[in-house]
């Protein structure tokens, strides 16, 4: 009787605290038809030669994929917006984003030129060469089905587009700023998902409280229980992460 007394006094401690640190997000603007489009099945080709697939979806947050061409001169203007954004997150990890090029081509011999490129600027952040998925995502903003390039995508880890964005990005300024956007979006996101501690499909009171028990000492919660509950990815359950269970529960 005395735990329960200490948990639910914990708890509606944690209430005020939560009421106190309520955080908006705003959805920036999203452009293109192929929003919404789901391209986790691709299977392509990098530049070194190795396959790449969807699986690359789940090594990070947000997935920032640029469609481009060596003789597309928006192309070329942009590229050092990417390489500035790909250093910068690169020497972030904790940030959790990845860029990738996706190289648009009709002959073969295009595809070695990009290498080269690549090479000779230092432009190495990972490339591969266009796929179905990605084309169709593309040609998705033109009811002719023609392909524009440059586009820039933005992939969450289910593998659907988030933000399309066609033609040149006009700065660095403009790309960092989508990017974070997207990142505080599906960071969000990502950690109301992992809050659905008993799996029921919903994040509500009752997964913060069994979070607070199991840092308490009170229950023990399964492995995948234990995953569902770091929120902080700290590796163990802790006051902190029923915290951020309950302020999601609150829509806070």
């Amino acid at each position: 009787m005395n735990c329960i007394k200490k948990t639910l006094s914990i708890m509606l401690a944690l209430f005020v605290f939560a009421l106190s640190l309520a955080v908006k997000a705003e959805k920036p603007s999203v452009k293109g038809n192929g929003v919404g489009m789901n391209v986790l099945d691709f299977t392509s080709v990098g530049f070194d030669g190795e396959s790449v697939d969807g699986s690359i979806f789940g090594e990070a947050t947000v997935t920032v994929i640029n469609l481009w061409q060596r003789w597309c001169g928006p192309c070329m203007i942009e590229l050092p917006h990417f390489l500035a954004l790909h250093e910068y997150y690169s020497e972030t990890p904790e940030a959790d984003v990845q860029v990738w090029g996706a190289l648009y081509y009709e002959y073969s011999y295009e595809v070695q030129d990009a290498v080269d490129f690549v090479n000779e600027n230092g432009y190495f952040w990972n490339h591969m060469l266009i796929c179905d998925e990605l084309l169709a995502v593309a040609n998705a903003v033109s009811p002719e089905g023609l392909t524009s390039i440059p586009q820039t995508l933005i992939v969450d880890r289910s593998g659907t587009v988030r933000a399309q964005i066609v033609g040149k990005v006009d700065s660095e300024t403009e790309l960092f700023e989508l990017v974070s956007e997207w990142l505080e979006i599906l960071s969000a996101e990502q950690s109301a998902e992992a809050g659905d501690i008993d799996a029921n499909g919903s994040v509500n009171a009752a997964d913060a409280i069994l979070a607070m028990r199991h840092a308490m000492g009170l229950i023990a919660l399964t492995a995948e229980q234990c995953e569902r509950a770091d929120i902080d990815e700290n590796g163990s359950v802790g006051v902190s992460d029923a915290v951020a269970i309950l302020r999601s529960a609150m829509g806070l």
